[in-house]
């Protein structure tokens, strides 16, 4: 039961640690994501999934993780829901922006 747990773990700080340098390097998902953010208008996480052609719930999750890297090494900045707004639906309002200027 703690090799489980212990192998869990490892794994999810493995795919951190895997998105985290995706993002910083520009690559997979999250260099997909950058590309279709920069000049485009705040998006929320349906639409930056529709961007760049993910569907699905498992779809919405990568995507997630790969915005939530893009975050961390400030490449996407995120616009909070409107006060009142109630937690469940949050997710349909939260939009993300690319902080890099669009490249010509």
């Amino acid at each position: 039961m703690i090799q489980g747990a212990i192998i869990g773990v490892v794994v999810a700080l493995a795919m951190m640690f895997w998105n985290r340098r995706n993002a910083q390097q520009g690559t997979g998902l999250a260099g997909q994501i950058e590309t279709a953010l920069r000049g485009h208008a705040p998006a929320t996480l349906d639409e930056v999934a529709k961007l760049v052609g993910k569907q699905g719930f498992m779809a919405r999750g990568e995507v997630a993780q790969a915005l939530n890297a893009l975050v961390s090494v400030n490449k996407v900045r995120v616009i909070d829901a409107p006060e009142g707004t109630p937690q469940l639906k949050k997710v349909d309002f939260i939009r993300y922006e690319s902080v890099s200027p669009p490249t010509s």
